[in-house]
């Protein structure tokens, strides 16, 4: 032994206790997916907003955007002295077709538009890959190559910015 022999000892009881651990955890996992009840709406009974929603949570959230007045939304009726308004959780504005997001007021954060937002596309990932291209390029010394791919990214740049009218979104003239 080189001195080693009890800290080796050690670090081999704990990887057994640590195994013997993600066993329980694995254990648990797999009589959960077969015997669990699901989860209630808010089974900690916590305050935020995120345990507004059934168990499991629908992809959207919400089904409509809720008025929330103060930091503790779902304990409001207990704490009573905080904010004066009410927080509601079943009216607002629906957001349901499509992609879209509630754009407010600057001051106030009112309610004020809802934007239509763009599907997923490919060319975020085709920017990224133009970028490297770049750095890859001026790293080799192909400044025409480099050059061509500074022209693929502000390609990509403008169809990912670029109005789209199915979308209902307008071009901006600063003039």
């Amino acid at each position: 032994g080189y001195g080693w022999d009890t800290l080796n000892f050690i670090s081999t009881i704990g990887a057994f206790v640590f195994a013997a651990g993600i066993l329980v955890f694995v254990i648990n996992v797999l009589l959960s997916l077969r015997k669990g009840a699901p989860a209630s709406r808010n089974p900690w009974d916590a305050s935020s907003l995120e345990w507004a929603t059934p168990s499991p949570p629908p992809p959207y959230n919400f089904a409509v955007i809720p008025f929330v007045a103060s930091r503790h939304p779902l304990w409001e009726d207990r704490l009573g002295e905080e904010g004066t308004g009410r927080s509601v959780l079943e009216e607002g504005p629906v957001l349901d077709e499509g992609r879209e997001a509630l754009g407010t007021t600057v001051l106030d954060a009112e309610p004020d538009a809802i934007f239509k937002m763009p599907d997923d596309t490919v060319v975020p990932v085709l920017t990224a890959l133009a970028l490297s291209l770049i750095g890859a390029f001026a790293l080799m010394h192909c400044w025409l190559l480099c050059d061509i791919s500074i022209i693929a990214i502000v390609a990509c740049i403008v169809t990912w910015l670029w109005p789209r009218r199915e979308l209902g979104q307008t071009a901006t003239s600063f003039n």
